[in-house]
This record gives C-alpha cells, sequence and structure tokens, in this order.
C-alpha cells in the first residue's frame, strides 16, 4: 500500500478516482501547524518562529501516521505554492521518523495524466518556497503583532490592526475617497454637426473646447448656413488582439465585473473547480499554457466555429516575479462538468475566456473624416470637424468572448465631397468624479503597484471588511470614517507600513527568498527595522 498525502479532502476524493486500490489518499485539511494565535511566537532576536499545533490537527497527523506506518512509500502532494510546500515540509517533519520512503509530488491539475507524471516524477521538498512562506508570516506577524497595539491604544479598540498588505490596500481606497470629496464638477461646450449620407446619420465634432455657451454663439451662427467639404478621409483595417487567459488577478477583477462575484468567493469557487479536476490551479501569475493542451483547445475551436477562428498559442511578456512553472487558469478538459449555479458560470468564463485567448483576432474597420465649413466663399480650415466610424468586419475571438465594443456608422466619403448640414448643436458635457474601487478594480491595482500576491488578495479585502475599514455600497468599496483616521495615524507614526514602493520591494524580497538569493531571517529583519525605525515611535 501507498500513501498519498494532499490538503484537502474534495482533492483527496478526486486523486483517489485515478490510483490504485494500493493506495490511500489522506487530507490535512489545511495547515497543520501555525505560529500561536495567542502570542507573538517569534524569538525577537534570532527570529526563530515557534510554529505550534493548529487545533485538532496533531490528532489527525496521528491518524495519518497510523497509515503511515503501513505504507510502502509516502507522496506528499500539497498545492504547488508556499502555503502548499511549508504544509510538505511540517508533514514531511512529522512522517521522517518512521524512516520509509518519502517524496514530494507537484502537480497543477488534477487529472490522471497530470497525477501519473507527477508520480513518475518524484522531488524533493523546496526548502527555499517554504523560507518563503516562513518570511512572509514572520514579517505579517511581527508588523500586525509588534504595531497594530499602539492603533489600539490610540482609537482604545483592540480589533483594528495593521498590515504589510493590508495597509497599503487601505491607503488606495481611503485616498480614492479623499479625490472624490475634492471633485470639483466642471461643465464645458462643444460644437457638433449632425449629417447624412445614403440614409447613414452621422456626426463630427470641432475639438474646440468653449468654457460658457454664450462664448459658441458667433461661431453657432456663422455655421447655420454653411455647407461643409470632406478635406480628409481614410479608411484602415485593424486587427483587435485576443486577451490572455486568465490569471488569478484577471480572474478575480473580471468575474467581479462581469459575474458580480465577490473576489472572496471566486476565489472560493476556483479553488473547488481545481480540487475537483475541472480547472488548473488557481492561485498563479503566470500566462503560460501547456502546449498540448492549447493544441487540444484549438481544435475545439476549429470543430465549433470554424478553421478561420483558430489563433494561435501566444507568448506573453511574464512579471519577474511570475512562477515560471506555473500556468494560467484554464479547463482541463474541452468537455462541460455536470456543474450547477455560480460554479457553471465561473467555469464558463474561464472556458470561454481559454478559447478566447487561443482564437484569432477581430477585424474593426476604422474610418475617419475631417470636414471644414464653407461660408462666404471661404473654407473656414481653422474649424475642423472630426467623425469618425468604427465597424466590426470579422468576429474573430469575439464569437466566443464577447467584448463591450463603441460601435459607430460612417457613410464613405470622398475628399472634396460638399454635405449640407442636417443640424447644428451645441453639446454640453462635464468632468466626472474617479470611481470608488470595486473588489475586482482594487485587485488590478494592487497586481499593478506589485503590492501582494494571488494567494493574498481575497483574504486583503476580507479584512478591510471584517475591521470595520471598507463598506460596500452598490458594488463599490467606501472607508469608513475609522479608515481616514487609521490612514492618517499610520501615515504620522509608520510611514513605512503604507508606502507602495516599500511593500513592493518587500515583494520583491519574499520573491528573492523563493529563488535562493537571500536569506530570509536577514530579509525580515532588514525590512522591519527600516519600518520601525523610520516611524515616530507613538509610545
Amino acid at each position: 500500500m501507498k500513501l498519498f498525502i494532499v490538503e484537502s479532502p474534495t482533492k483527496a476524493k478526486t486523486i483517489g478516482k485515478y490510483l490504485g486500490k494500493e493506495w490511500i489518499v489522506s487530507a490535512t485539511r489545511g495547515h497543520i501547524r501555525d505560529l500561536p494565535p495567542d502570542g507573538l511566537g517569534v524569538d525577537e532576536e534570532t527570529l526563530k518562529p515557534n510554529f505550534v499545533w493548529i487545533k485538532g490537527k496533531k490528532a489527525l497527523m496521528e491518524k495519518i501516521k497510523k497509515i503511515a506506518q503501513r505504507a510502502q512509500a509516502i507522496y506528499i502532494g500539497t498545492d504547488p505554492d508556499r502555503e502548499g510546500e511549508a504544509i510538505a515540509y511540517f508533514v514531511y517533519k512529522e512522517l521522517i521518523r518512521l524512516k520509509k520512503p518519502m517524496k514530494r509530488v507537484v502537480f497543477f491539475e488534477i487529472t490522471r495524466e497530470s497525477i501519473k507524471q507527477a508520480l513518475e516524477n518524484p522531488m524533493e521538498i523546496n526548502h527555499n518556497l517554504v523560507k518563503a512562506q516562513f518570511a512572509r508570516r514572520v514579517l505579517d506577524r511581527l508588523i500586525g503583532y509588534k504595531l497594530s497595539p499602539y492603533l489600539w491604544k490610540a482609537f482604545k479598540k483592540n480589533t483594528l490592526s495593521l498590515g504589510r498588505v493590508q495597509s497599503p490596500a487601505l491607503r488606495l481606497i481611503v485616498e480614492r475617497e479623499i479625490e472624490i470629496q475634492s471633485f470639483r464638477k466642471k461643465e464645458y461646450y462643444y460644437i457638433k454637426v449632425i449629417f447624412e449620407k445614403d440614409g447613414v446619420e452621422f456626426s463630427a465634432l470641432w475639438d474646440y473646447r468653449f468654457e460658457k455657451p454664450e462664448n459658441a454663439k458667433p461661431y453657432l451662427q456663422k455655421l447655420r448656413s454653411a455647407l461643409f467639404e470632406v478635406a480628409e478621409y481614410e479608411e484602415r483595417e485593424d486587427r483587435l488582439q485576443p486577451p490572455a487567459p486568465f490569471i488569478t488577478s484577471t480572474l478575480q477583477s473580471t468575474a467581479n465585473a462581469l459575474l458580480k462575484m465577490k473576489v472572496e468567493e471566486v476565489q472560493r469557487i476556483a479553488q473547488s473547480l481545481y480540487e475537483e479536476g475541472y480547472i488548473t490551479y488557481p492561485r498563479t501569475d503566470s500566462h503560460r499554457m501547456n502546449t498540448k493542451k492549447a493544441q487540444e483547445f484549438m481544435k475545439y475551436i476549429e470543430k465549433a466555429y470554424g478553421k478561420e477562428y483558430v489563433g494561435f498559442l501566444r507568448n506573453f511578456k511574464e512579471k519577474a516575479s511570475a512562477q515560471g512553472a506555473h500556468e494560467c487558469i484554464r479547463p482541463t478538459s474541452t468537455e462541460i462538468p455536470p456543474l450547477q449555479g455560480k460554479a457553471l458560470e465561473l467555469y464558463r468564463l474561464i472556458f470561454q475566456r481559454t478559447l478566447a485567448s487561443l482564437a484569432s483576432p477581430a477585424l474593426l474597420r476604422k474610418k475617419t473624416a475631417f470636414l471644414v465649413p464653407i461660408y462666404e466663399k471661404k473654407k473656414g480650415e481653422e474649424m475642423k470637424f472630426l467623425a469618425k466610424g468604427k465597424e466590426l468586419v470579422f468576429e474573430g475571438f469575439l464569437k466566443i468572448y464577447p467584448e463591450s465594443l463603441e460601435l459607430s456608422s460612417l457613410p464613405r466619403l470622398k475628399k472634396g465631397e460638399i454635405l449640407k448640414a442636417k443640424e447644428i448643436k451645441l453639446e454640453k458635457r462635464q468632468t466626472q468624479p474617479p470611481q470608488r474601487y470595486t473588489e475586482g478594480s482594487l485587485v488590478k491595482k494592487l497586481e499593478e503597484l506589485g503590492i501582494g500576491r494571488p494567494s493574498t488578495y481575497a483574504v486583503i479585502i476580507k479584512t478591510l471588511k471584517d475591521r470595520g475599514y471598507v463598506v460596500e455600497e452598490k458594488g463599490y468599496l467606501k472607508p469608513t470614517d475609522l479608515a481616514f483616521e487609521v490612514i492618517d495615524f499610520v501615515k504620522s507614526n509608520f510611514p513605512k507600513v503604507i508606502d507602495y514602493k516599500f511593500t513592493s520591494i518587500m515583494e520583491e524580497g519574499l520573491d528573492e527568498v523563493e529563488e535562493g538569493k537571500r536569506d530570509w531571517k536577514s530579509m525580515v529583519k532588514d525590512f522591519f527595522k527600516e519600518i520601525v525605525e523610520d516611524g515616530s515611535n507613538p509610545g
């Protein structure tokens, strides 16, 4: 008998279907050891962490140990990231005393083929990944436990907290609200001319802004009796490239926008889809796709939509921090699984986006024309009215994954052609305030700034809500009065904690530990020292 250990019962059940009767698949149900919930749990001098048993996990591991004693070999198949590697490490430490052959196996989708490949290519524990998880956990604990009490004292509320990613995320929300509050609406005006040709109505705009409507009156008067000459006309075809396949941040932000799902809900459902064997690992920042799978999807596109809709597998420029071994988030098969409700909605979105990423570009025909007025036998060359048209020539990927396109009609014109205006009017416009962040747009912004990683986005947003820092209004994140006060306090006392660039550099430091380029303890010590020394020590 052989033992296969994972962290999730659902994952265990799925893998169990692919392994024979000589296998037993057990689940740790997440982490088995962690820093203590009721104390710092870190030696401040040596930075040695004190990882203790999580409640109920010692008894669970004893059961797994009894199974392991009967096993000929043990394979640890926890998730392929820092958290999964840390779980694998602690399981390994518990079972090493049994002196049984023990290997780490890594896979990014739960299918018969990927499990078989993982077992044929066993590995050792990646200690750099484990150290990166220790570094993140200890750094977050030091920031949270050592600095949060200053908040409790200042606000007489011990439910508040500071966080390495949480606090910069809150600063983003607060700063956006300040922008909105300080916004002053401004009105302005443009002259617009409506034309009609061959039964097609179109408009042209003079790109000159009037601050007051009365300032435009002399021009309007002049244009009333004018004819218009086509001074320039151009047509060109444009390719609209398909989107990249999903990574964690784009899946979360897109599902939040299109399916109105909370980021935490997206991640929970995606994890479930992965554990049931329907999609690849959902915590990734790599757009890479398995070549064999890409060919399978392209054959599906050809069969379902036609050869002209087939594109090719593109290479995307990855961020320096992207996990190279990981794939994008894609289905494991072209067959639609027996799902219902939101799970089916999310799966379909992933399926369509995957196909779209491998489909042909859409073709657009863009038209532009400049029209100038002719009045009193003179051309008003200083008044160039721009007309634009955009038509869809070939759907390409849009047939599979519709995106909203602003299409507009413009008839074919000729240079020198004379047209009579159907209507001349003054169009009022006004400046718009910036929008509050949604959960999805906040995730996009955090990723853009290099703050947080795929596994942290959902947790951060949940924490901001749980702490009473933000409330949700009509799908937008609105900071509470407490949020403003907390950010002011942190800005005055521990400015590095909410410094976007510094937070990004901390993430890079964790990546360097993962790559074996940096000692984790000295990295944590250096960053925490800089945070504390840069503060004003509120006492």
